[in-house]
């Protein structure tokens, strides 16, 4: 019982956070405001971010209230699941999970949107989501696309964006995880 409550307490946050971050990249990325995907982003996170917004204004294209919401839920995630299951842990080492988290959220949601444009322009290339998709990846894909020429008629960028993700989160997030985990734990 006690397995399957952290399962679904777990699952929630996740899914939630990952909102978040879509809604993060989406502002930083100018996303048309009545796109479908921009306004279900919206519609799940307005009530948390609008009052935030009155604290934390903006920074040019950077939405300070949904990264500060963010960070804090991630918090409230480790800290919760640390006392839930191993007692009060050392709060900077929570923080430092919080920040590794995130950044595996933002990486995380670039490999899926990268995932899911190359899939959907194989499967239906006219498909209007193609156009939110090209916006939200286009901080990692532009400038492959400057580098990595085409091969044959085809857009190889792709694979070397998401053998990039994949080595940063090796490189950058596993060991801020990892020393989280320390710090926290001892």
């Amino acid at each position: 019982m006690q397995s399957a409550f952290i399962f679904l307490v777990n699952t929630l946050f996740s899914l939630y956070l990952f909102v978040l971050t879509i809604r993060l990249i989406l502002a930083f990325v100018g996303s048309n405001y009545f796109d479908p995907v921009t306004q279900f982003t919206l519609k799940l996170t307005d009530f948390l971010i609008k009052p935030l917004r009155r604290l934390i204004p903006n920074v040019r294209r950077v939405e300070l209230s949904t990264l500060t919401c963010i960070l804090v839920l991630e918090i409230i995630k480790f800290l919760f699941f640390a006392l839930f299951s191993t007692g009060f842990p050392n709060l900077a080492g929570i923080v430092i999970l919080a920040i590794g988290d995130s950044l595996n959220l933002l990486l995380e949601a670039f490999f899926y949107a990268i995932l899911l444009q190359v899939i959907i322009s194989w499967v239906q290339p006219m498909s209007p989501i193609l156009q939110t998709l090209n916006l939200f990846t286009s901080p990692i894909m532009r400038p492959l696309h400057k580098i990595v020429p085409t091969v044959g008629g085809f857009d190889i960028t792709p694979i070397p964006a998401i053998i990039g993700i994949q080595f940063l989160m090796l490189l950058i997030v596993n060991p801020i995880m990892a020393t989280g985990m320390s710090v926290a734990f001892g």
